[in-house]
């Protein structure tokens, strides 16, 4: 009885000093490298994430700005388990955005638009860039920084314009069509030797990929 009750003792430690040990070990978090993709594709944030040391159940994440796999953007996905954490760059492109458009232009004041077609080109360098050939109906390109629902044609001043002329433009997109959709646009134009801004909405159809 007495060596009954020893053994039984002894397994009740032995229990106690594996699970004391289990608690201990070291929670090692891994995750997958920085990644580009295209507005709509299917992302699982935990693909490719391992946990040792805990269940990967108890693997949390979040990610800023909110995530949304229809926007343009740059987020951070910051991984939590027990202690440690972890971070990755997940890049939404525009490159889907880019093809041909029609272009329907109207001018504030106007009643009838101004019809003219644009190539929408990615950047090479940046994955938020498109260049637009043929932009406001000039034979000039844009660079449009896309940041989360916004677009922006910073100010700039084609080669053949004169000083103080210029061209910048807010536009929209649809992320679930991969299309842009509008501009306002803002042109700025020497006159009788001074500057006339006038301004225009255009709207943007996409004809080809």
């Amino acid at each position: 009885m007495k060596n009954l009750m020893k053994f039984a003792a002894a397994l009740t430690i032995g229990a106690f000093l594996f699970t004391a040990c289990s608690e201990d070990e070291d929670v090692i978090l891994s995750v997958p490298a920085d990644v580009v993709l295209d507005l709509g594709a299917e992302f699982d944030p935990m693909a490719g994430v391992t946990v040792d040391g805990i269940d990967i159940s108890k693997v949390s994440w979040q990610a800023m700005p909110n995530w949304n796999i229809y926007e343009v953007n740059h987020y951070v996905f910051t991984y939590t388990a027990d202690d440690q954490t972890a971070d990755r760059n997940v890049y939404i492109s525009s490159k889907l955005l880019a093809g041909t458009y029609s272009v329907s232009d109207l001018e504030d004041g106007e009643t009838s638009p101004f019809t003219y077609d644009v190539t929408v080109l990615q950047h090479v360098d940046d994955f938020n860039k498109l260049l637009i050939q043929g932009f406001a109906g000039f034979s000039t390109t844009a660079n449009a920084t896309i940041n989360g629902n916004d677009i922006t044609v910073a100010q700039y001043k084609p080669s053949s314009w004169l000083e103080g002329e210029s061209i910048s433009a807010t536009g929209t997109y649809n992320g679930e069509n991969r299309a842009l959709v509008s501009f306002d646009i803002v042109i700025k134009e020497l006159v009788g030797g001074e500057i006339v801004t006038t301004y225009s909405k255009a709207t943007y159809t996409k004809i080809a990929n």
